[in-house]
């Protein structure tokens, strides 16, 4: 066996901490301090170190200094408040009493505590909840009856302060229902398998020494007890991971990116914790969604979910989150952020490598990819309901989902719109306040869209902005001459707009 180094064996460099052997960089000497207190005179003392263990040069770090200094203070407070309280302390006088301000009294029901036939009492049947004795090493009132009726001698004990009295529950009362946690217990062979998928991908290589252990918890025991530090992580992608769990699901994802995707609205998640969150709170049973807005129809599994949302109807009342380009409106600053960033902003995140267009998103850019692999004709969808054409899978998916949310009434005017997005532009179309900035410089009518200040200036100078298809007609607004064409042209405008959907599929 190796021997252990002596003291005088063992060199610690003076640039180390005198305490904690870290390097400080920038430390406090121990001898020859100018700070309030002698750090010298401290460190012996509240340790075992004499001053003969100091040499010159040696220091404390920051930590060590400020912590030492710390309970320093709190050690001079604690020796005043006892000097004070013994000067303070009058002679015991038998004649006088002192007038001790008592709680109500209230009432206690004891149980004589069963005799052994030594004359002991049971030990058995006492409990520590019931009674502890004092901090002053007083007699419990179990202890106090034990003794016998037959001693001569009865030492009188010294008046005791009556507890604070504490509200238990009452016997009988069923405790309150804890929720039961299932821990799935994981075998060597299991264990070993996780490794073998964590290892494909990322080592266990110390980042300090560069050791390379086999397993998870073989880094995590040899990065805790040989580097004095009190977390462990493996880094992975940029991210640091401290638990297996995290690490092995993100390897599983790189294989497989669909792992964690939602069967029912094929949302995709970066872990198990968010698909099993997305699933309580989205697509759980209506009886489980308890808390419902005053305001709409949603309902939510949390408190915090509904408190949240009642911030969405606040933010969008006093309008909070409006977007200073095209004035919507949104229930909180990330979502307006987001808006910012998509709609008004020009996207480098990802660039395609054969159309160069730009995406926010990766999810958006991995269907633009499917784009080029495939013809438009291939990825079109139909609706089973109105058996309308989509342009790919996305759009067919939103198209689907306006079917299933049936009419709308608008709070405001009662107007019943099909779907919550022609709400939403019912709303912004009626009930929006005027754009000072789209006024009209003939009349002074101010309009909530430019092409509504566009097609409003037409009716003052006369410029014809819209031609029909099918006749001579020319029309100041889109809507009009729509409605013209679909009305007096109802064959042509059909087979026009089958033509279009062709080509647009072809």
């Amino acid at each position: 066996m190796e021997e252990i180094p002596t003291t005088a064996e063992f060199f610690l460099p003076l640039d180390r901490c005198f305490a904690c052997f870290s390097s400080p960089g920038e430390g406090h000497p121990i001898l020859g301090s100018q700070s309030e207190f002698n750090i010298a005179d401290m460190l012996e003392k509240h340790f075992w170190f004499h001053r003969d263990d100091f040499q010159d040069g040696e220091v404390l770090c920051p930590d060590c200094r400020n912590q030492l200094e710390s309970f320093h203070r709190f050690y001079l407070v604690v020796e005043q408040n006892h000097r004070i309280k013994i000067e303070r302390k009058p002679s015991p006088d038998p004649t006088k009493t002192e007038d001790v301000s008592m709680l109500p009294l209230l009432e206690v029901k004891l149980e004589a505590p069963e005799i052994a036939d030594d004359g002991e009492q049971d030990q058995s049947s006492s409990s520590d909840d019931e009674f502890k004795p004092d901090d002053d090493g007083g007699l419990s009132t179990d202890e106090s009856d034990s003794k016998s009726e037959g001693d001569e001698k009865h030492e009188e004990s010294p008046e005791r302060k009556k507890r604070k009295y504490v509200k238990r529950k009452e016997r009988g009362e069923p405790p309150a229902p804890r929720k039961k946690i299932n821990y799935k217990v994981k075998n060597a062979e299991q264990l070993a398998e996780e490794d073998e998928i964590i290892r494909t991908h990322v080592q266990y290589i110390c980042e300090y020494c560069q050791m390379n252990c086999t397993t998870f918890s073989a880094y995590h025991r040899h990065v805790l007890d040989e580097h004095n530090t009190t977390k462990a992580f493996i880094l992975c992608c940029g991210k640091r991971y401290y638990k297996k769990k995290g690490l092995l699901e993100h390897v599983q994802r790189l294989a497989n990116p669909d792992l964690f995707k939602c069967e029912i609205c094929e949302k995709t998640f970066v872990n198990s914790f968010g698909l099993q969150k997305h699933t309580e709170e989205l697509h759980g049973p209506e009886e489980s969604k308890i808390f419902a807005c005053s305001r709409c129809p949603k309902r939510f599994v949390k408190q915090g979910q509904l408190t949240l949302h009642l911030r969405g109807h606040e933010n969008l009342d006093k309008e909070l989150a409006k977007c200073p380009i095209c004035d919507r409106r949104y229930p909180s600053e990330a979502i307006l952020r987001t808006h910012i960033k998509k709609s008004h902003t020009r996207p480098t995140d990802f660039i395609c490598d054969i159309c160069a267009k730009g995406f926010y998103s990766k999810s958006e850019f991995m269907r633009h990819k499917v784009e080029h692999e495939f013809s438009p004709a291939e990825l079109r969808r139909q609706c089973e309901i109105c058996l309308q054409w989509l342009k790919n899978e996305a759009n067919w998916k939103k198209h689907c989902a306006r079917h299933k949310q049936g009419p709308v009434t608008c709070d405001i005017c009662m107007h019943v719109s099909p779907t919550k997005h022609s709400l939403a532009a019912h709303k912004r179309n009626r009930h929006r306040a005027p754009n000072p900035a789209l006024t009209c410089q003939e009349c002074g009518k101010e309009f909530k869209r430019a092409i509504s200040l566009k097609e409003h200036l037409a009716s003052h100078t006369g410029e014809a902005l819209y031609f029909c298809t099918f006749c001579p007609r020319t029309f100041n607004s889109n809507a009009n001459m729509f409605s013209h064409r679909k009305k007096m042209h109802p064959q042509e405008w059909l087979e026009l707009r089958n033509a279009q959907q062709a080509n647009q599929f072809s």
